[in-house]
């Protein structure tokens, strides 16, 4: 399954639930509206080149924590 368009994806990135897309045109990166989309960008976390993966993990653990999710984070990542 796709997962939300260029739109929906800018819009999500404004409002803080996406990561800004920092020049690629995609719009946001990591969008994570609800648990399934976070439990996706927990899985994807071993595609982010490894100087950004601490970004990208905050990001998630933030995501995590608006959604009241944290315990999905894995023990790894503390």
């Amino acid at each position: 399954m796709a997962g939300p368009s260029m739109p929906v994806r800018k819009n999500l990135a404004k409002q803080g639930k996406a990561l800004p897309d920092g020049g690629t045109g995609s719009g946001g990166r990591f969008p994570i509206r609800n648990e399934a989309d976070l439990k996706k960008a927990i899985q994807s976390i071993g595609r982010v080149k490894a100087g950004d993966r601490p970004k990208v993990i905050a990001f998630i653990k933030r995501r995590a924590a608006a959604l009241n999710l944290s315990a999905l984070i894995p023990s790894s990542w503390s």
